[in-house]
Order: C-alpha cells, then structure tokens, then sequence
C-alpha cells in the first residue's frame, strides 16, 4: 500500500507524515536505487506491520536516479510505503500514481487574502486578516509565506524576469509590487530576515504572532 501526503499546507501534511510512525525513514535527495532495495528487502520490512516513509521524492528534478526510485516504489505494490512532499505535486505524477491514496493539503482562502492584501498604510485591514488567518492557520506557516511572499515582492519590483510561478500567479505579484517603493521593500525584507534569525536562536522578543503584528506595522 502506497500513500502520498503533499500540498501547499506542508504544516498539515508534515503533522499527517508525523503521526504515521514509520520504522525507517528516507530522504530522496541523498539516496540511490541500492539503498532503498536494500530497505525494501530487509527482514523489518517483510512484515506488513511495518511502514517505510521517503521524503521529497516525487519533487526531486528529473534525473535518472528519482525515474529508479518512482519505478522501485511502484513495484513495490505488496510493502507499506508513504510519500510526503513538502510541494504539491503535478498532475502528471498524480497520473503516473493513479492507484495509490493520495492526500493534499491546502491553504486556507484567509491566507491567500491576507498575503494579497499587503500594502502600504492599510495596517488596520491587514492585521484583521492577519489575526483571522491564525484562527485556522499555524503562525509558523503564515510567517513562511509573508516571508516568501515579501521576498516575491522585491524580485518584482527589482528583477521581474527572475519571478517564478504561473504566468496569472506573477502578474499579481507584479501587480501588488506597484504599491510599494523598492527601498520599503527592502527594508521590510531584512525586518523579516533579521526575525527568521532571532527565532531560529532563541532571540526573539516576544511571540512569532506578536512579531508578525510589528511586521505588518511596518507596511
């Protein structure tokens, strides 16, 4: 039985992968064919108690080493195996796997209204979006993507031809960057930075949703 957790919410789909509680864990960029044969032959995995997950495989670029892994993985139809990708996948994949269980993990419509929302000197309206957003969504989630989204933002505004994503998905971007001056942009780009840092250490002052709060002030 093969399942694959994937999806924009990659909280949500890690919490599900978690849970799964997997007797040897693998992750797709730092291993070969041998290795995961090796996995599947071993005496553990005969027995169908026992649960073999692997990580970032179907997003890995194309090489001939992930078309061995996807080819061992879908042979391997009578072992208990799950996929979790930190992206969503293609629907060429999710063709490629059509009898498997595949589970996607979306955001929220809030979120996406909160991070199209950001611009300048509409603080208030931002913060309620903010805070109605956290309600469902986890603060470290929303801070990812406002990071993400800001770090968009001034590839727009500083090297538009560098933005990546569907053409609708970089016109909004565009769209949204005209709102701002490069140096706003860039300041609150390294506010943001400066943040990832102090909460990676242990420096930060106060809780991740009250630093979000600040960020938004600074808009």
């Amino acid at each position: 039985m093969i399942t694959i957790l994937h999806g924009d919410n990659f909280v949500a789909s890690r919490k599900a992968f978690v849970n799964h509680k997997a007797n040897l864990k693998l992750n797709a960029k730092t291993i070969k064919p041998e290795d995961l044969i090796q996995s599947l032959e071993s005496n553990a995995l005969f027995s169908n108690n026992h649960l073999l997950a692997i990580e970032n495989l179907l997003t890995l670029p194309r090489s001939k080493n992930k078309q061995a892994l996807i080819d061992l993985v879908l042979n391997s139809t009578n072992r208990k195996i799950i996929l979790w990708e930190k992206k969503t996948i293609t629907p060429a994949v999710k063709k490629q796997f059509s009898r498997v269980s595949i589970q996607e993990f979306k955001l929220t419509k809030t979120i996406f209204k909160f991070l199209d929302s950001l611009k300048p000197r509409q603080s208030t309206f931002i913060l309620r979006l903010l805070h109605l957003t956290l309600e469902t969504d986890p603060v470290e989630l929303v801070f990812y993507l406002f990071h993400r989204r800001i770090s968009q933002l001034v590839i727009a505004k500083s090297d538009p031809s560098n933005l990546k994503g569907a053409p609708w998905q970089i016109g909004k971007i565009k769209s949204q960057a005209k709102h701002f001056k490069l140096t706003q942009l860039l300041n609150l780009h390294q506010a943001v930075t400066n943040l990832d840092y102090q909460i990676k250490t242990g420096q930060a002052v106060t809780t991740l949703a009250g630093e979000l709060d600040l960020l938004v002030l600074k808009l």
